[in-house]
């Protein structure tokens, strides 16, 4: 009887435990969803990068210094036209 119930015990956690096969399956979504994320955030980041690059005193961009003040200051000339781009991918 004792050995019957610790087989039961040891099943019930090798399957719904919080190492067993049950959860495993969540961990491996849950891994598919992070990998999604950090491919995202990389590519995010390599944007930031970009723009931080074209600001630097070595690569300065005259068009992107211009665009930044603007967008910082908020301020434009009276026969200025602004459009904001929206630059999420």
């Amino acid at each position: 009887m004792v050995l019957l119930v610790s087989y039961g015990y040891l099943g019930y956690h090798t399957l719904g435990g919080s190492l067993g096969v049950l959860r495993w399956a969540d961990y491996s979504e849950q891994s598919e969803n992070l990998k999604a994320e950090i491919a995202r955030l990389k590519a995010k980041r390599e944007a930031l990068e970009l723009r931080a690059s074209q600001l630097r005193a070595s690569n300065l961009d005259l068009d992107r210094l211009d665009e930044e003040a603007r967008r910082t200051l908020n301020v434009s000339g009276a026969n200025d036209i602004v459009i904001w781009l929206d630059e999420t991918p």
